[in-house]
């Protein structure tokens, strides 16, 4: 039967092997869906041929993506010598906590290989299958139970592990008529790496780096360690562990002549990116804030400025509560917000300021409520129906679904939220903060006002006289507006075909935007 919240399935058949792939529908709880697909496997298990073997479930997460890779690599060390001392920094770098899993990539292991002589088992008369079953029953390591001896309660144990290739070829394969036929006499037995290279690892420093030329080889053998982080855990604090962790075993561990490499930190990747959005943020600040000053002063670009870190406590607060984390669309969000968020309060303050130049300099606390409260509820249904269509404008993103739809969740989310307290913080800390703050008669800013005022009234003048210039401005918005329209679609009409560079105003559609990154790929088909 069906298992709920399955999106697709996918399978693979080969010889003596069947994989499957279940992916489930984006949203569903990993640990619940697992639980799921792991009951339906076992009561289906009767199906199964008789031979099958137990059925294995993986789960596949992208927590299970490394986050940091360290290489280790040396000039006249082996690739199997680099991959056994990486073995051992593994093992160290796992007791740091918030690590999940590690692997090795690269390096040969080292192995027992038996390599049959196929005319001795035809002179011996010796099958592949005696040979099998004598290595498996030499190599025994199991508990016999427990025995009372000398008073005392033992646990027994049979161990005869097989640890050397001496040990490998004593083992007894055939005995007749009291003749010993050893596995040595019928193969060879090698201790060592594989001599049939499956993959290669090098690594070679770049002209960038201060150990460029001071090798004989350009190219050196080595192993890379990758690591990955568990679900919850902050990777910039992790990653700075581990460095930590890698330093501290280059002063002893670590071979003198290894050089250990951090080839990749997405925890320094992501403080880059999330210091890079701050400081863009606290630049659109600071931006806001000086225009505000330049025209209304700055005591009202102060009362405004106050109302950011009040909208943006309150979105961070409403996060806590809804779930979404602190990430770098929730970043894009609030840069994305800023400009908006502040227009409310703006009007008000604007709104405020026009009302106490009419009043005297030393007007009293009563005629200058009184202003605020007729400048606020003047402006009110405008202001509040202008939030309110850009609040409905990013709720429509609640009907993208699937993976998209929880990539852009944080914008859908935070930028109403936004909207929404700017509309509360405008309407109750800014008419009481102008009240406080904001002089009247005369002030600074009115100067610039009196300029913009004066080019609006010369634009919107001839516009409100004249019936065709009006015409030709409908005109104008109509056609701009079903331009806009198009302009996606005309990025696929391109003349040198599908491949070829984009259009003239053509503008490329791309789910994420191109990044710097620190690798290429590389396919040879043969």
């Amino acid at each position: 039967g069906a298992i709920d919240g399955v999106k697709h399935v996918y399978g693979t058949a080969a010889e003596s092997l069947a994989r499957m792939v279940v992916e489930f529908e984006v949203g569903e709880d990993k640990e619940d869906a697992f639980v799921r697909l792991y009951d339906r496997v076992l009561r289906t298990r009767h199906r199964l041929p008789p031979a099958a073997g137990e059925p294995r479930i993986e789960a596949i997460d992208v927590d299970d993506v490394p986050v940091f890779t360290l290489t280790l690599t040396a000039e006249h060390l082996p690739d199997t010598a680099l991959r056994r001392v990486a073995e051992r920094v593994l093992e160290r770098l796992r007791s740091v906590s918030g690590v999940g899993t590690g692997y090795l990539v690269g390096g040969r292991s080292r192995e027992l290989r038996i390599e049959i002589l196929p005319e001795r088992l035809q002179a011996y008369g010796v099958t592949l299958n005696q040979i099998a079953d004598a290595v498996a029953g030499a190599d025994v390591s199991q508990p016999l139970g427990q025995r009372v001896y000398a008073g005392e309660n033992r646990t027994l144990r049979l161990s005869e592990r097989i640890a050397s290739a001496e040990a490998l070829a004593a083992v007894v394969v055939h005995r007749e008529d009291g003749r010993i036929l050893r596995l040595g006499d019928l193969a060879r037995v090698l201790d060592g790496p594989p001599q049939e290279l499956m993959q290669m690892t090098r690594f070679a420093f770049g002209p960038a780096d201060s150990r460029f030329g001071q090798t004989a080889e350009p190219e050196m053998a080595a192993v890379t360690i990758a690591v990955a982080k568990r679900t919850g855990v902050n990777a910039v604090h992790l990653n700075a562990e581990l460095r930590g962790r890698v330093e501290a075993m280059r002063g002893g561990f670590l071979p003198p002549e290894v050089h250990a490499v951090v080839t990749r930190d997405d925890g320094l990747k992501a403080d880059r990116t999330v210091r890079r959005l701050v400081e863009h943020l606290l630049v659109a600040i600071g931006a806001v804030t000086t225009v505000l000053w330049l025209f209304l002063g700055w005591r009202a670009a102060a009362l405004v400025a106050v109302t950011i870190p009040l909208v943006f406590a309150a979105v961070m607060g409403a996060d806590l509560l809804a779930g979404p984390t602190l990430n770098r669309i929730t970043l894009y969000a609030l840069i994305l917000a800023l400009g908006m968020l502040v227009d409310d309060a703006i009007v008000v303050t604007e709104s405020t300021h026009r009302h106490y130049r009419a009043l005297p300099p030393n007007a009293t606390a009563a005629a200058k409520a009184g202003a605020v409260t007729l400048a606020t509820s003047e402006i009110g249904n405008p202001t509040t129906l202008a939030t309110f269509t850009v609040v409905v404008v990013f709720l429509s993103l609640t009907l993208v679904t699937g993976m998209l739809g929880q990539y852009f969740y944080p914008i859908t989310f935070n930028v109403p939220v936004a909207m929404v307290a700017s509309l509360v913080v405008a309407y109750s800390v800014t008419p009481w903060l102008a009240r406080r703050l904001l002089p009247t008669g005369g002030s600074h800013g009115w100067r610039a006002q009196a300029v913009l005022q004066r080019g609006y009234r010369g634009l919107i003048g001839p516009l409100l006289k004249r019936r065709g210039l009006r015409r030709v401005l409908y005109l104008a918005l109509v056609l701009g507006f079903w331009l806009s329209l198009l302009q996606p679609a005309w990025q696929f009409l391109r003349p040198q075909g599908v491949g070829g560079p984009v259009s003239a105003l053509g503008v490329p559609l791309a789910f994420l935007p191109k990044d710097n990154t620190n690798s290429f790929l590389i396919h040879l088909h043969l």
